[in-house]
């Protein structure tokens, strides 16, 4: 959630292949010094910045253990993980996860909960959670327990030009009525207004149009807009998600032609070459993007709401094989990341969507990583955290990609806003589980 063959298929992770390309021999060889007792521990890995860093730099800076990897793109991942992990196999200690799934191993008891691993061992060290920006720590807690640690925290971040804007006269929107009218005035047949990513199941489904609906209904910070906790869909209770899909056509002829064929990878390219005014997108794929003829001209901030200041936080988290014979030694290394030397690495590594607190406190950081203004402006803005929907369904990506093809019918007109809502909760009560 790579067939890239179909562009609905595609996602942010996918891009950051591309952005990533060679690491996965690199992450995958052999690195750091054995402890004494010689334990090694084998990561299954994915392969971006913070995933080449796991096996390497971060693995030279653990003394305790060998470090060693697997590094998978997105899609092989996700399959190796369901492959692994069922069959109870014990060949990876640990094992990194899109936050999408990560109810997946845990109800299907494929991970450790540190906190019992720990009740075995009184001389274990605690986890320093402290460290860590509240909203990241949410998918590893589940029934009072933790289960792992965030590696990096993800949130749809509005990029737009700020030479543009300034040139226009128009103030940075905060809302989706300021957002539709700066979107008509920087329109023209060289630059368009802004950028929807219809081609890519997660771009559009969670980018486009859960950016939309999160600021239409009070939502709790461990939901998500989307099912309830008894997982009954919600996402249109109040005719929020008829009202998101009209959100998008407000702007879509305000969008680069091709508009239908747009995923991830192609909004980033626009914006990067000057070919697109704004595109609100999620914060872990627009690595790179200041690398292009447009540095410096970027702005970076929350995405607009409707009525309530809040916004989906996601990332990736990393756990301990429940199948492991090295629980004790898993834990270990997981208490020393915790203490933030190893999110420091990634961050030295080129990682930019970061979950340490003090960097998204540090203006230098800040200043070293623009794309950390959205976080920061977290604060300054009042943004309450959400969670990324479906997060608590083992099947998330089947229900994802029911809701992509119905939001897709509403805003390419082939269904009427209403009737697409209509049918994704009618297909959804046959798919949720």
């Amino acid at each position: 959630m790579t067939r890239f063959q179909s562009r609905s298929d595609f996602t942010r992770r996918h891009m950051l292949k591309t952005l990533t390309a060679l690491t996965a021999a690199f992450a995958a060889a052999p690195r750091g010094a054995f402890a004494q007792s010689g334990a090694a521990l084998n990561i299954l890995n994915s392969n971006t910045a913070w995933a080449e860093a796991l096996t390497a730099s971060v693995a030279d800076a653990y003394d305790s253990a060998r470090i060693t990897g697997e590094a998978n793109p997105y899609e092989a991942h996700y399959e190796k993980l369901l492959i692994e992990l069922s069959q109870g196999s014990s060949t990876f200690d640990l094992f990194t996860t899109d936050n999408l799934w990560i109810r997946q191993p845990i109800r299907n008891g494929w991970a450790a909960p540190l906190d019992e691993i720990r009740a075995g061992n009184a001389e274990l060290p605690e986890l320093q959670l402290h460290n860590f920006a509240p909203a990241s720590l949410t998918y590893t807690e589940y029934e009072g327990k933790r289960w792992g640690l965030p590696l990096v925290m993800t949130t749809p971040v509005f990029v737009y030009r700020k030479d543009l804007l300034e040139a226009a006269g128009i103030e940075v929107p905060k809302n989706w009525d300021d957002y539709r009218e700066a979107a008509a005035k920087l329109h023209s047949s060289d630059v368009a207004g802004n950028v929807l990513l219809l081609g890519g199941q997660d771009a559009h489904m969670s980018g486009d149009w859960g950016s939309r609906l999160m600021g239409m209904t009070k939502i709790a910070p461990n939901d998500d807009g989307v099912l309830d906790e008894a997982n009954k869909p919600v996402f249109n209770s109040e005719g929020q998600g008829a009202r998101a899909i009209e959100r998008l056509r407000e702007v879509l002829p305000y969008t680069p032609n091709g508009v239908e064929g747009l995923d991830y990878a192609e909004g980033s390219s626009l914006m990067q070459q000057g070919r697109a005014a704004m595109m609100i997108t999620w914060s872990d794929v627009i690595v790179g993007i200041e690398d292009g003829p447009m540095k410096g001209r970027f702005g970076y901030t929350v995405a607009p709401t409707e009525r309530y200041e809040q916004q989906m936080v996601g990332g990736w988290s990393i756990m301990a094989n429940a199948a492991s014979g090295q629980l004790e030694d898993a834990y270990r290394f997981l208490a020393w990341m915790s203490e933030g030397k190893a999110y420091e690495l990634f961050r030295e590594g080129g990682e930019s969507s970061l979950c340490l607190q003090r960097d998204i406190d540090n203006p230098q950081t800040v200043e070293a990583i623009p794309m950390l203004q959205a976080f920061h402006d977290f604060e300054t803005r009042g943004t309450a955290p959400i969670s990324i929907p479906p997060y608590r369904l083992q099947n998330a990506v089947e229900v994802q990609r029911v809701l992509y093809e119905e939001i897709l019918a509403g805003v390419n007109g082939r269904k009427t806003p209403e009737q697409a809502m209509a049918d994704a909760e009618s297909r959804l009560a046959r798919v949720i589980r």
